[in-house]
């Protein structure tokens, strides 16, 4: 999948996929996570927010990540109703 995509579409994408799913969640807090993990690869890659959005975020990549905070949460909904206190 080609790289390039806007932070806008990234929060579109996670907020859509998690209501798809019966989950809903803030949008602007989604937006402000997104802002600042955006911002961490930046840093890391020495670049600017706008080139990481460009070059390296895909569409798509919104819609992934809330599929992998879906897979989380039931794992470990999962693993806490299976888990007996003390053990």
């Amino acid at each position: 999948m080609p790289a390039g995509t806007t932070l806008a579409r990234l929060v579109d994408e996670f907020v859509t996929t998690m209501r798809q799913r019966g989950m809903m969640i803030d949008r602007r807090t989604v937006e402000e996570e997104m802002s600042e993990r955006i911002a961490e690869i930046a840093e890391r890659l020495d670049v600017d927010t706008e080139t990481v959005l460009r070059e390296h975020a895909r569409v798509g990549w919104g819609a992934e990540m809330a599929a992998a905070v879906i897979a989380q949460v039931r794992d470990e909904s999962l693993l806490g109703a299976t888990v007996k206190p003390g053990r």
